[in-house]
């Protein structure tokens, strides 16, 4: 149960996160000019960076929330100068709970009140502080290059948070594991981040991720995140960009951009507005009135249309609807032109129209079991037409069967398998037309889990349960490949061959249950290191003493990477050496200090850090 307070934040999360149904404008307002850019952070540190870019997306923290990426000014001054001289950036996202955070936000009371447990709260106020630190971090090397309004220019720019199964997250087994509360502070944190970002006045936010890795740290049921725009990767090629425009949304908001490889860069291409070519047919009969509606998506608002070519046979509306000029030769016609929305984005459009020309409609494929597949019927459709329509099969017999009046049924029982059928249309008035009908039997579907993740601690005793759905009875699995590091039982139970060392581990094989459905599985396990304990220091031999140098030893575990040693001003320590287990400091203490017991704070390079008290004499 929230507290008051807590309620309170979320129901401004709500206010915020309704905000960003404008985000992520700024790159997509001009795609015309600055389609095709690239994204760069910590790893081109002292490389050099890509020439002639469109426009420039720069990583703020050092590959993990609360750090900074050492060469922001540089690259930040790198994508000032792109095209478009507008840049924007991206930060990593994460939630690794207060077991493993140096920075876990105990006692903190705004936004919410984290008591220091492992909570909504506190994994809220842990995104909420790293958003903060980001934006901090942007606005000082937004002053180190010479902008002349710092807080302006990090507030104008597009911001993207990384959210990605690398980082740490409490949904993963070397974290808490998956669970309900898990998945629920992982929101969490992504909420807490994209409400700092509005209250700071950010107006372009989304989330970099794609579908299994969102899947993966939100859990199944994620939900208030449909105003949030996405950032994708996947294609191989820019033209596969192009098309994975058209992807599906995570977060059910516009698709805003895609990555892809781009040399040795990451290419990132800006999308528009998706208007499908439309393909339609009328009999001559029928032109004069002859009508449609152009359906354009990925729109923030409404779309308006602009024709460019095919009047004045073809006449198309600013609201994309379409008529012809009165009655048509037989022939085919072509209607194009652009489309935007109030936000500045756009696209094109295309319509193709034939006159005389019968066009088949939906259904143009369906599946059916192996056992149903003997009483399988459907009924094709024809757009266009004058009367009754004839068809006539060409193509696909013995095993699919159209009838003249269309109707699809098979010669009996089929095994599994994809089927198709084509042929030829006319109607009494002499129009004509072709079609096609593709029937897929007995496909399984393999669903949730594809990947998991776990430490090399964890691997020996790792086991996961595949799951396929659409199927008749139990479903018997065979591997083809993956072993000896992966094992998949006929039962479909995953696990491993004793320890894993770090990397990625596939297994793949096929699926059938006893009806003879058959379909494929895939899997995929990420096997990390498990992260370092955190220091503990247990006593310290020797003293320091008031205006001179000596030397102590601070006793204990987790000592790696030679940690920074530090105490109150006028004391300097030194590390000098690092065995893990005692750490040998030099301490110069300033001339007059008093006598007294003091705190070292021993902090790692990963932010890890614990104390211990010292006696000055």
């Amino acid at each position: 149960m929230l507290s008051p307070v807590a309620k309170s934040s979320l129901a401004a999360l709500v206010v915020a996160l309704s905000l960003t149904a404008s985000m992520s404008r700024a790159l997509a307002s001009t795609p015309s000019l600055a389609t095709i850019g690239y994204d760069i952070s910590f790893p081109q540190c002292g490389s050099a960076l890509p020439s002639s870019a469109e426009f420039g997306v720069v990583g703020v923290d050092n590959g993990q929330v609360l750090t900074t990426n050492p060469c922001l000014g540089r690259e930040l001054s790198w994508a000032k100068a792109a095209t478009n001289g507008a840049p924007a950036f991206y930060v990593n996202t994460g939630d690794p709970g207060p077991a493993f955070a140096s920075h876990w936000p105990t006692g903190q009371t705004a936004p919410m009140v984290c008591y220091g447990a492992n909570s909504v709260p506190c994994s809220y106020d842990y995104g909420w502080n790293a958003a903060r630190y980001a934006f901090s971090s942007a606005v000082n090397a937004e002053t180190t290059i010479g902008a002349a309004s710092p807080g302006v220019a990090a507030r104008a720019a597009p911001w993207w948070l990384d959210v990605e199964t690398g980082n740490p997250w409490e949904f993963k087994p070397s974290y808490y594991g998956r669970s309900a509360t898990s998945f629920a502070n992982d929101r969490a944190s992504i909420e807490g981040e994209l409400a700092a970002f509005a209250s700071l006045g950010v107006t372009s936010v989304g989330i970099y991720s794609y579908p299994a890795l969102w899947t993966a740290i939100t859990g199944p049921s994620a939900s208030g995140f449909s105003a949030v725009p996405v950032w994708m990767p996947g294609p191989a090629t820019l033209s596969g960009a192009e098309t994975d425009c058209a992807s599906p949304s995570f977060t059910g908001a516009r698709v805003a951009m895609i990555q892809y490889p781009s040399g040795s860069y990451d290419g990132d291409y800006v999308c528009g507005l998706l208007s499908t070519p439309v393909s339609t047919g009328v009999s001559a009969a029928d032109a004069a009135s002859f009508t449609d509606q152009i359906v354009t998506t990925n729109e923030d608002g409404t779309v308006t249309y602009v024709q460019t070519s095919g009047s004045p046979q073809l006449i198309v509306s600013s609201s994309g609807a379409v008529t012809t000029s009165g009655a048509l030769a037989i022939g085919t016609y072509q209607a194009s032109g652009t489309t935007s929305d109030p936000h500045g984005d756009t696209g094109t459009f295309s319509l193709n129209l034939a006159v005389g020309a019968l066009i088949q409609g939906p259904p143009v494929s369906s599946a059916v079991k192996v056992s149903g597949s003997s009483s399988f019927h459907d009924q094709l459709e024809v757009a266009g037409i004058e009367g009754t329509v004839t068809f006539v099969q060409t193509s696909g017999s013995p095993q699919l069967v159209v009838s003249p009046s269309g109707v699809v049924t098979t010669s009996g029982t089929l095994t599994a398998g994809a089927y198709k059928v084509s042929g030829t249309e006319s109607d009494a008035a002499g129009d004509e037309g072709a079609f096609a009908f593709a029937l897929k039997v007995g496909a399984l579907v393999q669903r949730a889990p594809t990947l998991a993740s776990v430490t090399t601690t964890g691997s020996p005793t790792f086991s996961e349960q595949l799951d396929v759905g659409a199927n008749l009875g139990a479903i018997t699995y065979v591997q083809k490949s993956g072993s000896p590091n992966l094992a998949v039982s006929s039962s479909g139970d995953v696990t491993t061959n004793g320890a894993l060392a770090v990397g990625t581990y596939h297994a793949t094989g096929t699926t059938s249950d006893a009806t003879g459905d058959i379909g494929t599985f895939t899997f995929a396990l990420d096997v990390t290191a498990p992260p370092p304990a955190p220091p503990v220091a247990a006593s310290v031999k020797g003293y320091a003493v008031a205006g001179g140098t000596t030397t102590l030893g601070i006793f204990g575990s987790g000592f790696v990477g030679r940690p920074r040693v530090t105490s109150h001003p006028g004391t300097t320590a030194t590390v000098i050496r690092d065995t893990g287990t005692e750490l040998v400091v030099r301490v110069s203490v300033r001339a007059h200090s008093r006598n007294g017991v003091f705190t070292f704070t021993v902090t790692l390079a990963n932010g890890e850090s614990c104390q211990i008290n010292y006696d000055q004499r």
